[in-house]
């Protein structure tokens, strides 16, 4: 099983609730599970860190902002879904509506016809 995790960046490591409710969905994954994230700040930095101590494989798809510029979360978001082959994405952000690049990341894996899980903070 692959979960793309993704969120927003605006959660810090040190925020309680998030991090609770990143680490307790997690928990609930078969041991073989692979956890892909896009390695931003925020939600994804949290769930690395919990999937490397649970001892879950990570892969991670750093954007490269220096040379794509404002299109390289989208690129990035769309090499997740290509390259890591996920069976499903589950997004933590406070504010969904408000989101650009959680936003984007959902709409892209609804399009792939995956399941979206959603988590508001």
């Amino acid at each position: 099983m692959r979960v793309l995790i993704c969120g927003s960046r605006n959660w810090k490591e040190e925020d309680v609730i998030p991090e609770y409710r990143i680490e307790e969905y997690i928990k609930t994954l078969p041991p073989n599970a692979v956890i892909v994230h896009g390695a931003a700040p925020g939600a994804d930095t949290v769930a690395d860190r919990v999937a490397r101590e649970r001892g879950h494989t990570v892969i991670e798809f750093k954007a490269n902002w220096t040379l794509y510029g404002d299109a390289a979360g989208p690129i990035r978001n769309q090499e997740m879904l290509d390259i890591g082959k996920p069976d499903r994405v589950v997004a933590f952000h406070e504010d969904i509506v408000n989101s650009v690049g959680t936003k984007d990341m959902i709409a892209r894996a609804r399009k792939a016809m995956l399941p979206v899980e959603m988590f508001n903070g």
